[in-house]
């Protein structure tokens, strides 16, 4: 609409520029007249106090008042359209949505706001991360406005969807496109914009796995087969799976899982489980250690902790607020 809009202010210019130089040419009058006689005409006013004096000017306002008016008639519609539609707020909602977005830093790009999309959203926004979400399908686009999530109406398999996304500057993209051969582009796309970022896609055929891995990204999700492995195991282990449930969802609001990385200098580092007294001190739990690409699960009380292991915690916010903090000390844990 914004290009439409500028096209037709264009195309009136043009006509008061012509229609001036040619009332001066046919008729010779000055400036000034020919200003307000060409908007006479084209404005259908015709007040009648300027009289036409010869042929030529005659035929050359025929063409003035059939291109005049029509262009005055395009502008004064779209113009219409604008106002009607909202396309104002419209307008002035994207530009307050952009200047958002370019603040982003380490933040979370979603492709697809549907079915799948908008579970993602909800779940992210329960977590706390900054996201934003591409979307292409108008009255999706505008629920989740409502909703309060910042949206950019486009098609996410665009290089220019997701660099207004801030995709340079994002931590990770999650592609939840309806259909396996968008989600395959989109991950090719985003990886060539930025090879760093992290990239979760969703299938729905279990033969585009090896597509969707060799297109780049980095973890493929099919939510059929984890909502069927979910349906199984509430049947065979029910109480086992509501107490996953409490933790991974969020249904407990103490009890949390969460991620610590430990760094270069921590406390932590060259301790075993057991001498760095994380039971004990913070009652928070390591149920596992991701070191490089390797998973220790349930490890052992002598496991020693080296610096960039990911330990996979579990534990009451306090427990877990307090291990962070003992993380983070360069002192001993025991002292």
């Amino acid at each position: 609409m914004d290009k439409r809009m500028r096209l037709a202010f264009l195309a009136l210019l043009v006509t008061l520029i012509i229609g001036t130089v040619g009332l001066i040419l046919t008729e010779h009058v000055s400036l000034a007249t020919a200003i307000y006689f060409t908007l006479e005409t084209i404005t259908t006013v015709g007040y009648g106090d300027v009289e036409v004096k010869s042929d030529a000017g005659h035929i050359f306002l025929v063409f003035l008042m059939v291109g005049g008016v029509g262009a005055m008639v395009n502008l004064t519609g779209i113009i219409t359209a604008f106002l009607v539609e909202g396309q104002l707020a419209g307008a002035y909602w994207r530009r307050k949505m952009k200047k958002k977005i370019e603040k982003f830093q380490g933040h979370i790009i979603v492709c697809g706001g549907g079915r799948v999309g908008r579970h993602v959203l909800y779940s992210l926004q329960k977590e706390g991360a900054s996201c934003i979400v591409i979307e292409q399908q108008e009255d999706l686009v505008n629920d989740l406005i409502e909703e309060g999530f910042l949206v950019i109406h486009s098609d996410a398999t665009q290089d220019e969807s997701l660099k207004r996304a801030g995709i340079d500057k994002a931590k990770g993209l999650i592609t939840a496109l309806p259909e396996d051969s968008l989600n395959v582009f989109v991950t090719l796309t985003a990886k060539g914009l930025n090879p760093g970022i992290n990239v979760v896609a969703r299938m729905d055929k279990l033969e585009s796995e090896k597509k969707l891995l060799r297109a780049g990204a980095d973890k493929v999700i099919s939510t059929a087969t984890i909502g069927g492995w979910r349906m199984a195991m509430a049947i065979l282990k029910p109480k086992s799976v509501e107490f996953i449930e409490t933790v991974i969802h969020g249904h407990n609001i103490e009890m949390q899982m969460e991620e610590l990385r430990v760094d270069q200098g921590s406390c932590l580092v060259g301790q075993t489980l057991s001498s760095s007294g994380i039971k004990q001190q913070t009652g928070a739990m390591v149920l596992a250690i991701l070191r490089n690409s390797e998973v220790i699960n349930n490890p052992s009380a002598q496991e020693e902790i080296m610096s960039g292991d990911l330990l996979i915690v579990l534990g009451l916010r306090e427990q877990l607020h307090r291990l962070e903090e003992v993380a983070a000390n360069i002192t001993s844990l025991q002292a």
